[in-house]
């Protein structure tokens, strides 16, 4: 029956596994995660049991042979003895508090983990796509500066302008070259930072689209702030189990076991088993006791004043995460504006150029400057899915996938 069983149990770590917030990681990083997991839960339970004492075995034989005489003896003990504190004026209900605090805070460190992990995968992903845009957007802008580049060869040729015009030309184009050979590197350097934590395609990953975080849940959920109240809580903890180190404590002693004493020729040989108790009660005294005491209630207070030195800090960041999301929307509007003013003045060049009027440089031009724009639109659009993404991850280690 043992292996339906194993079956069963190998099931359930596959659901538990799907269910963890790094699959999309690099199974490297997974194992990492996994096992920091498996630390933090297994010093828990250790913390959290310390204050049990080792039940200490011992056996002996002992031979005895008098000076006096040819007298002598054999005793052979075997026993189990234990000294375990009842009482600690306190400490061992904090001690126990102390290992649940320490492993909420591990496992919300553990969780700023991920959301890092994570927050960075999907933030190349959306810097990745934008370079593409980027690398687009500035092939058009070469385009333009090529045409105008001819334009002022044409006229310098005719004589109808100067050196200084038609150079001003060239530096714009080489401008733009350099422009798109940085690009070429940033869409390379995305392409290495994805693959530095996940093995996802970054051209065909379907990204899920990011949503404003609530301003109230932002500042009560953030995981940093959240990291940070279970430190103060650790630390709470960890200063009322040094108090009670110097407090009175009292344990419980016992012992039994099994002897057997075999005084050869002489009378008085006992074979059978032994025990004893007692009850003992101590009160440590040291000389550092108290400034222990008080370094230890020091960095409690510190991390409990920070808190609110946290959150103050968080009403700021959403702040200017959101006007910047702002910012971004009101520029988007004023580029549609300007679309349109493009579609009427586009109309009007294709009327000169068929009527003979304009050329076809104007026309292109404007065709390439107008597509430009449109591409600053999907490139912003980018750039507010970033800024929303930054305020998810503070508040989430993963993203629900389309």
């Amino acid at each position: 029956m043992k292996y339906p069983v194993l079956l069963i149990l190998f099931l359930l770590s596959d659901v538990c596994r799907a269910d963890e917030p790094y699959t999309l990681l690099s199974p490297e990083k997974q194992e990492m995660l996994r096992l920091e997991r498996e630390a933090y839960e297994a010093e828990h339970e250790k913390l959290r049991t310390n204050w049990i004492a080792p039940l200490n075995l011992s056996g002996t034989y002992d031979y005895d042979r008098s000076a006096q005489g040819e007298f002598f003896s054999t005793t052979e003990t075997v026993s189990g003895s234990i000294t375990q504190d009842i009482f600690r004026s306190g400490g061992i209900t904090y001690q126990i508090a102390y290992a649940d605090a320490k492993k909420e805070r591990e496992s919300l460190s553990r969780q700023k983990e991920i959301a890092l992990l994570n927050r960075q995968l999907f933030i190349s992903i959306l810097e990745y796509r934008k370079a593409l845009f980027e690398k687009e957007q500035t092939a058009l802008k070469l385009k333009n500066k090529e045409i105008e580049v001819a334009i002022k060869r044409h006229l310098f040729d005719a004589g109808k302008a100067d050196i200084t015009e038609l150079n001003n030309a060239l530096m714009e184009k080489s401008a733009e070259l350099k422009s798109l050979a940085a690009i070429e590197y940033s869409i390379a350097e995305q392409r290495y930072e994805i693959a530095k934590i996940s093995d996802v395609a970054a051209d065909s990953f379907e990204l899920p689209r990011f949503e404003l975080i609530d301003r109230k849940a932002y500042l009560d959920e953030e995981l940093d702030l959240r990291y940070t109240r279970a430190n103060t809580q650790t630390q709470r903890y960890a200063y009322e189990v040094t108090a009670s180190d110097y407090l009175p404590s009292i344990a419980l002693n016992a012992a039994l076991g099994y002897r057997r004493y075999d005084p050869k020729e002489r009378t008085g040989d006992y074979d059978g088993h032994y025990y004893n108790t007692g009850i003992s009660l101590t009160l440590p005294l040291s000389y550092n006791a108290s400034s222990t005491v008080q370094e230890a209630r020091a960095l409690y207070l510190k991390e409990a004043a920070s808190v609110a030195d946290k959150r103050r800090s968080l009403e700021g960041s959403y702040a200017q995460a959101v006007e910047k999301i702002k910012s971004f929307e009101e520029t988007i509007a004023l580029i549609r504006r300007n679309l349109s003013l493009y579609d009427d003045l586009i109309g009007a060049i294709r009327s000169g150029v068929e009527a003979g009027t304009k050329t076809g440089y104007d026309l292109q031009t404007l065709q390439n400057s107008r597509s430009i724009e449109e591409f600053d639109i999907r490139i912003y659009e980018i750039d507010i899915q970033i800024e929303l993404a930054k305020l998810h991850f503070a508040l989430n280690p993963s993203k629900e996938l389309p």
